[in-house]
């Protein structure tokens, strides 16, 4: 079998290294302006790269728009599932525990990720229903699952499943995605280290308290 010409693997390895860039900056673009307000030229600048080039790798904006998703969704799904399967025999408490701090920990590494969702998803197009079918609905069916699971072992829930999945996300990322307002306010930096830690301890015992933490909550001292 004749060996690949190494001209064209240079060749592709650079349509691929541009592309991922146009992605990574099309991911900065729509979810600081959304999809109305990002514009080619600003994802184009952004990577670096010359504006008359990039219909060669997308043809339109909603393409691009859809591989930004791709691109942010599949980080998240990566290491999400990455870790269940680590996790595999750990008790339902403990695993729901660790997942949660780790989707803090993660919205503060990805705030974009929250940012993005927010951006587009007021109103109801095309381009939302494809997001929710794509990324969103297995993402929530993913936290359900792990909820179900939790609740068959007698742990109480306070809320239902599509209420504590929107409440896990707010409470975990907002403070990431508003930055700026939240150092305003507090005059703390939320991407500190130790914040980010101080952060993970309080969503988990909010949502998911050890049996210590529920007692001390209805009996304080």
């Amino acid at each position: 079998m004749p060996s690949s010409d190494p001209r064209s693997t240079r060749v592709n390895a650079k349509a691929a290294e541009t592309r991922l860039r146009l992605v990574e900056a099309a991911v900065g673009e729509f979810a600081d302006k959304g999809f109305g307000g990002a514009s080619t030229r600003g994802i184009a600048s952004r990577a670096g790269v010359a504006l008359a080039s990039l219909p060669y790798h997308f043809k339109t904006k909603e393409a691009l728009w859809k591989a930004a998703a791709d691109h942010l969704f599949g980080i998240f799904r990566e290491q999400f599932v990455r870790r269940i399967e680590g996790l595999d025999g750990v008790d339902a408490l403990t695993r729901s525990r660790l997942l949660l701090r780790d989707f803090v920990v993660f919205s503060a590494a990805h705030p974009e990720l929250h940012r993005f969702l927010l951006q587009d998803g007021s109103e109801r197009t095309a381009r939302l229903e494809w997001l929710v079918a794509e990324h969103v609905r297995p993402m929530f069916s993913l936290t359900r699952e792990l909820a179900d699971e939790l609740a068959s072992t007698g742990y109480p829930a306070p809320m239902d499943a599509e209420q504590r999945f929107y409440a896990m996300i707010g409470a975990a990322a907002t403070v990431f995605a508003a930055s700026a307002q939240v150092e305003l306010v507090t005059g703390e930096d939320p991407f500190a280290k130790e914040r980010i830690e101080a952060h993970a301890d309080a969503i988990v015992a909010l949502f998911y308290p050890a049996p210590s933490e529920r007692s001390s909550a209805v009996n304080p001292r």
